[in-house]
């Protein structure tokens, strides 16, 4: 718990540079292979997750699992866009076999790459980017649109704004040196209630190869009279309800 928790408070500090780019290439197709959707394509992560539950003692639960993503066959979807079925497996240990959890859809047009997930469709990229590239990635979603995490209703996705932070940029994911990588910042939105931070990078011909969210509501400022901490005290200290995720790549083909 204690090596996750610091995990994530190191990585936040490093994510708040300044955006940056190399000399990038504005041609689509070039860009396009930010998102490669290739049937039979496969990649793997190891993804680490803290869990807030309001009902145990010390709060947080902490999660490693694995997941691979296969690219399957091709369906035309109600507006006649083609999408490639995505076969979602999961596993809890690196030597047990391999589940099918759940499928899920991409899709790759001329100007836009969409990923649908358990029935929300999020238009992940635009093209073309550049350094300051901006758009309205949750589109289809309705903002007041709620989940549950141990029983406790949250709004995961009011607020999100995706922003190019990176472009064309050389950089080590995991045990991974990639020559070109693309970072979004989907979200980073707080008051004194909620936290909401997602950030991703994608890697040239192998695609999404990292991605970390904090979905955090807190009630700690809400106490009369409020804590004199409430709003320098860490949200990794003061969440109640949401989680955390994180998602490395461990191999792809």
């Amino acid at each position: 718990m204690k090596n996750i928790l610091f995990f994530f408070t190191f990585l936040t500090i490093l994510s708040c540079g300044k955006r940056e780019t190399g000399e990038y290439d504005p041609d689509i197709a070039d860009q396009q292979k930010y998102f490669p959707v290739i049937e039979g394509k496969s990649i793997e992560y190891q993804v680490d997750s803290i869990v807030y539950d309001p009902d145990i003692t010390g709060n947080a639960v902490s999660f490693t699992r694995y997941v691979k993503e296969v690219t399957g066959d091709t369906f035309s979807d109600p507006n006649g866009i083609l999408m490639h079925r995505i076969e979602r497996y999961n596993k809890e240990n690196l030597a047990d076999p391999w589940v099918l959890e759940r499928v899920w859809a991409v899709a790759l047009t001329d100007r836009q790459a969409i990923r649908e997930e358990d029935n929300l469709r999020f238009l992940r990229l635009v093209f073309p980017m550049d350094r300051r590239s901006e758009w309205n990635g949750n589109l289809w979603i309705n903002q007041q649109y709620e989940i549950q995490v141990y029983g406790e209703r949250i709004r995961p996705f009011v607020g999100w704004n995706y922003e190019v932070d990176s472009i064309d940029i050389a950089r080590q994911v995991g045990a991974f040196a990639f020559d070109s990588t693309l970072v979004i910042t989907e979200v980073d939105e707080t008051n004194i209630i909620e936290r909401r931070y997602s950030k991703v990078i994608y890697a040239k011909n192998v695609g999404l190869v990292f991605k970390e969210q904090w979905i955090l509501d807190s009630q700690y400022c809400n106490q009369n009279p409020p804590p004199i901490d409430c709003e320098t005290k860490p949200w990794l200290e003061k969440a109640e309800n949401g989680y955390l995720y994180r998602q490395t790549v461990i191999a792809y083909d």
